[in-house]
């Protein structure tokens, strides 16, 4: 069982790897195998929310966000199927703070006594672009529902990271005292559902940089990781972060859709070419 970590534990890890010049990794797990396998690979944080699962059923994460299904009831499934295969890794929640039946600190409570080290912010109303966005914050159901997640984590004393899309609610997330900015740049491109389009890599990274410079003019020691658009491997995510403030990444399809696409592929296509006698 994933062991479950208080935030000063967490933020002690980060710091020194980050004084060690080492990047900060978080991995968003939609299956068992693809966390325990973060896990040996050296993930830092194991993040777990309902974009996952779609993902790894072959279908575009951005369902995730379609009123289709519940994105908390799929992260208390996820979490009796991911937390027992982890175990030294900090694992993190996804809720969907927006729903107004939903009581916020209770389920909290329930996720951390489950395993949880900490929380973010997924599904994210940042998404769904400013007119709609817009609208469900008019409705009580939009961003500041995350912000008050990210609050209620703080006051729990537990490790949050936050996911915001432009410098303003980076600055509200590090006003609500975030440990992490997660500095989204869209839907990441690349493998069979990922984005057609997106920002080239100069100008996503200019983006997360105006996040992270956001941020820090609230909390000057603020970490911050990049995620999405073009970051979409190891080369594109190393140029966000040496082209900007931030110190890590997020991987999310880059780290576990994709590479099973591939590796599955291959594998099956050397299947194939074995010979008969």
């Amino acid at each position: 069982m994933a062991r479950r970590y208080g935030r000063e534990d967490i933020m002690g890890r980060l710091r020194k790897q980050i004084t060690e010049k080492k990047p900060i990794l978080l991995f968003g797990a939609g299956t068992g195998l693809t966390a325990k396998s973060a896990e040996m690979g050296g993930a830092d944080i194991i993040a777990v929310y309902s974009t996952a699962i779609y993902r790894m059923q072959g279908l575009p994460s951005l369902l995730a966000f379609l009123p289709y299904s519940d994105a908390n009831e799929h992260i208390k499934r996820m979490a009796s199927q991911i937390l027992p295969v982890v175990r030294e890794t900090p694992c993190i929640a996804g809720i969907g703070a927006h729903d107004p039946a939903l009581n916020l600190q209770k389920f909290m409570e329930e996720m951390l006594e489950a395993g949880f080290s900490g929380f973010t912010n997924e599904p994210f109303a940042g998404i769904y672009g400013p007119v709609f966005a817009e609208q469900l914050e008019s409705a009580g159901i939009g961003f500041s529902r995350e912000v008050e997640l990210i609050q209620l984590a703080r006051k729990m004393n537990a490790f949050s990271v936050a996911w915001v899309f432009t410098p303003e609610e980076s600055a509200r997330m590090a006003e609500a005292g975030a440990d992490i900015i997660g500095a989204h740049v869209g839907v990441t491109a690349g493998g069979t559902t990922g984005a057609q389009k997106t920002m080239d890599l100069q100008e996503a990274t200019a983006a997360v940089q105006a996040m992270c410079q956001a941020a820090k003019s609230i909390d000057p020691d603020i970490i911050t990781v990049t995620h999405g658009g073009p970051f979409k491997n190891p080369k594109t995510a190393e140029y966000s972060i040496l082209n900007s403030d931030a110190v890590g990444y997020a991987a999310g399809s880059s780290g576990e859709r994709m590479p099973t696409e591939k590796a599955v592929s291959d594998i099956t296509g050397q299947y194939k070419s074995m010979k008969l006698k």
